[in-house]
This record gives structure tokens, sequence and C-alpha cells, in this order.
């Protein structure tokens, strides 16, 4: 750059500043396209609607715990970043896993997850069963069906 003259600025979009990505909304989004894959792979039933939102926030917390791990990897500790990078791995990191453990993802999780839904099937078949029970006793009472 010549004394006197200012630089163009960057269009928007660009990633000339971009360092590790753990604070970039699209560096995030990208990696949690591959998290996303992998995770539809071993855990099938998170890609339920009903499980978007969950699913959403994991992805995005993993994402950037993964972003934040590799900075790290090649950081020394105290230097200029370092300590913030640290905790946002480490934030990033609890949120993932308990996002993870509510989506079935840890064996604690999974089984608390067989459950309820085990309990649902049931709570569902139980309701079925009390309206056949009261339909039954409506026609054994000469009422309506």
């Amino acid at each position: 750059m010549v004394a006197g003259h200012e630089r163009p600025p960057f269009e928007p979009g660009n990633t000339v500043a971009l360092v590790h990505g753990a604070y970039s909304a699209k560096a995030i989004a990208e990696r949690a396209e591959h998290v996303h894959s992998a995770l539809i792979e071993v855990a099938p039933w998170c890609a339920a609607e009903h499980f978007a939102p969950s699913v959403d926030r994991y992805l995005k917390a993993t994402a950037r715990e993964q972003l934040a791990h590799d900075a790290l990897i090649d950081m020394e500790p105290g230097a200029r970043g370092f300590a913030r990078l640290i905790e946002t791995a480490t934030a990033a990191s609890r949120l993932a896993w308990a996002m993870g453990d509510a989506l079935g993802l840890t064996p604690g999780g999974h089984a608390k997850l067989k459950l309820l839904v085990a309990g649902a099937t049931e709570a569902e078949a139980t309701l079925a069963d009390l309206a056949a029970e009261g339909r039954q006793t409506r026609l054994a009472r000469g009422g309506e069906s």
C-alpha cells in the first residue's frame, strides 16, 4: 500500500480476517454440515422433524467446539486470544454434550430416550385401551357408541 492511499474495502462475506472460525457464523455453518452428515449416519432418529431445534443447537455447538479445539492445538498457552478461545471451546463442549445427551447420543441419554419412547408408546396404548373400555361400557348400558 502506498502512503496516503487506502485499500478498497473488502467485499461482504470475505474471509481475509478469519483465523479459526469459532466466532464465524459461516464457518460454523459449514462445519455443522459435516457434523450433520455424521450424526444422521450414527443416529438416524435425529432426522425426524420434531428433533430439528435440538439437532440445530447440537450441530452449532459441536461445530464451534471443533473449530475452537483445532485452533487451540496450534496455539501457545498464554498467547493472545488463548483464554477466550478456551472458554469458548469449553462452553461449546458442555452445550454439545448436553444436547447430545438429550438427543440420545450418549449411553445414558440413549437409555433415557428409549424409556421415554417406550413410555409414550405405552401411554398411547393405555389411552386407546381406556377409550375402547369406555365405548364398551356405554354400549353395555345401551348408550351411544
